[in-house]
């Protein structure tokens, strides 16, 4: 056993000790509130304390493991809910069955809690670098595509035949496999060995097909051998790495994350725990109060909402989350133990998106939420990325350069700003197409993906242009950074009807450091850009603050 997940169920056995802890506590408490019944002066309150404690069981019992418990407490509360509903003091006979049930329930809290498997994920170790291994027999191809990918930061293992590629494989798994299904020298054909090679593997791991055959019948073969890229020869590099990168990017994505909004601490850290071991990243808010200073924290993808709560009903605190436009796009999901479908569609008229019934298995909740969590951030991408590149809109990365600025100045870090420019891009569109333009900016902005950090911030500002925003880094280190990613875009390789030729950028730098207005630095980062060049291109500058000579 793993320690993982060792910690996993030692984590799990003590919320379950102390949900039995406060069963103890809480259900005595609900035996004299029941003893009281019998005096019909003032029942209401009474009557409505009951069905709150009785809709709080029925909706985490379960969740604990105490199906019968739940299903029980449940009973009670809508007898209590019908008792307010008829505005008529309960009968001794109704008082007495009451009573009954209620014995049953104090009796289940002793049955041995139900054991469950919780959803774990499968994550993919980080990695600074990301292993290909190339099965190609022709070596022009094989030297261009490791060429190409090299410069964008991947590193290739290049295989001549498949028994050697085979032997790779026991020593170490890569990232992905990118086969040439046409070798001529192995006994056996290529699709026939990619599908018994994936059968072998202890996973499916993401492949890319190369082909010189264009024909419907072998692309249907490589899909059923699990490829997730088909290229036809001669192989366009920069697509085949741009199908990489989207991959990567999707196995390597930050964790969804949901903010969790539930009263009941024990059940709010069951579901925490539950969609962490799922691989999801979950934060608690016991008190409705405290909504705003939490979701500007910890910027969920979904907000988990409990709908009774004392101080402020879920529904209530949705609205409220609603009248601010930048919350507009986050789902709420209710969470609650109430199963009248007209009920649910009231609430979720009120400002929902979905309605999760209580007690609810480990699994269903995190497919629930994982489903709206993609959904949400898919949305998010597509309003606020650029289509040709995935990077940042013009707008946005202003608008993430002035949360940072403020977040710098703050901490007292160093924030670095850079504009970059490709050098004659004019000349490439007129010499060789607009696509084969786009094709060279969605290389530069894929090498800039890959190569900076996770926390690097990158947009395309306009055209050829990208904005660039370096958390923590001193302009003097963004130099260096800078300057090895044009050195690696200078000698990249680009090919149009056989014909292959270079590209360049020129980038400016400005320090962001106690400036709290996005456009000034942005314009020194631009004159710093314009510097490079008048003096040449194909280099980075710093901005440097003129002189009273100057």
């Amino acid at each position: 056993m793993t320690n993982a997940k060792e910690k996993l169920e030692q984590q799990m056995a003590l919320l379950h000790q102390q949900y039995l802890e406060r069963l103890q506590q809480e259900l005595p408490q609900l035996q004299l509130l029941l003893d009281q019944l019998d005096s019909p002066a003032d029942w209401r309150p009474l009557v409505a304390k009951l069905l709150a404690s009785f809709h709080t069981l029925a909706g985490s019992a379960g969740t604990f493991g105490f199906h019968e418990l739940g299903q029980s407490a449940k009973v009670l509360e809508l007898q209590a809910k019908n008792w307010l509903a008829e505005a008529q003091a309960p009968a001794a006979e109704q008082i007495d069955s009451f009573r009954h049930i209620f014995s049953q329930l104090r009796q289940q809290k002793r049955l041995v809690i139900q054991q469950r498997q919780l959803p774990v994920a499968t994550k993919h170790d980080e990695k600074k670098q990301t292993l290909i291994y190339l099965l190609e027999d022709e070596g022009d191809t094989a030297r261009h595509l490791c060429l190409t990918l090299s410069t964008f930061g991947y590193v290739v293992e290049w295989f001549k035949q498949s028994h050697l590629l085979q032997a790779a494989l026991l020593r170490k798994l890569p990232d992905a496999l990118i086969i040439d299904i046409e070798l001529p020298e192995e006994t056996e054909s290529g699709l026939s060995f990619v599908e018994r090679l994936q059968q072998q593997l202890p996973q499916q791991l993401p492949l890319f097909v190369i082909s010189a055959h264009d024909h419907f019948d072998f692309y249907l073969k490589a899909v059923r051998c699990g490829a997730l890229g088909y290229f036809v020869k001669p192989v366009n590099a920069q697509a085949l790495e741009a199908r990489l990168q989207r991959l990567l990017a999707v196995r390597q994505r930050d964790a969804f994350r949901v903010l969790i909004v539930d009263d009941d601490q024990l059940l709010a850290k069951h579901y925490a725990l539950v969609l962490e071991t799922a691989g999801l990243r979950a934060e608690i808010l016991n008190d409705p109060a405290d909504i705003f200073a939490g979701l500007r924290k910890f910027h969920p993808d979904v907000i988990l909402l409990d709908v009774n709560m004392p101080q402020c009903t879920g529904p209530e605190l949705a609205q409220l989350i609603r009248l601010q436009d930048e919350w507009l796009g986050v789902p709420i999901i209710y969470l609650s133990s109430e199963t009248d479908s007209e009920r649910q569609l009231a609430v979720l008229i009120k400002a929902g998106d979905d309605f999760l019934t209580k007690p609810i298995s480990d699994n269903a909740l995190v497919v629930a939420i994982f489903a709206r969590a993609q959904r949400a951030r898919q949305l998010s991408e597509v309003m606020t990325k650029d289509s040709l590149t995935g990077l940042l809109q013009h707008a946005h990365i202003k608008e993430r350069l002035a949360t940072e600025l403020e977040r710098s100045d703050r901490a007292q870090q160093q924030v670095s700003v850079v504009m970059l420019d490709i050098d004659h891009f004019k000349k490439v569109n007129d010499n060789y197409g607009h696509l084969t333009g786009d094709q060279v900016i969605t290389s530069l902005a894929n090498l800039l993906k890959q190569q900076l950090r996770k926390t690097d911030m990158i947009g395309r500002y306009g055209g050829e242009e990208f904005l660039l925003v370096l958390p923590d880094c001193p302009v003097e280190k963004a130099f260096g950074v800078i300057d090895k990613l044009r050195e690696s875009f200078a000698g990249f390789p680009f090919s149009f009807d056989n014909q292959t030729f270079y590209c360049t950028f020129s980038a400016g730098i400005a320090c962001g450091n106690g400036q709290l207005q996005p456009d000034l630095v942005i314009e020194q980062a631009d004159q710093a850009l314009y510097q490079a060049k008048t003096g040449g291109r194909n280099q980075v500058r710093i901005f440097a603050t003129p002189t009273a000579d100057e």
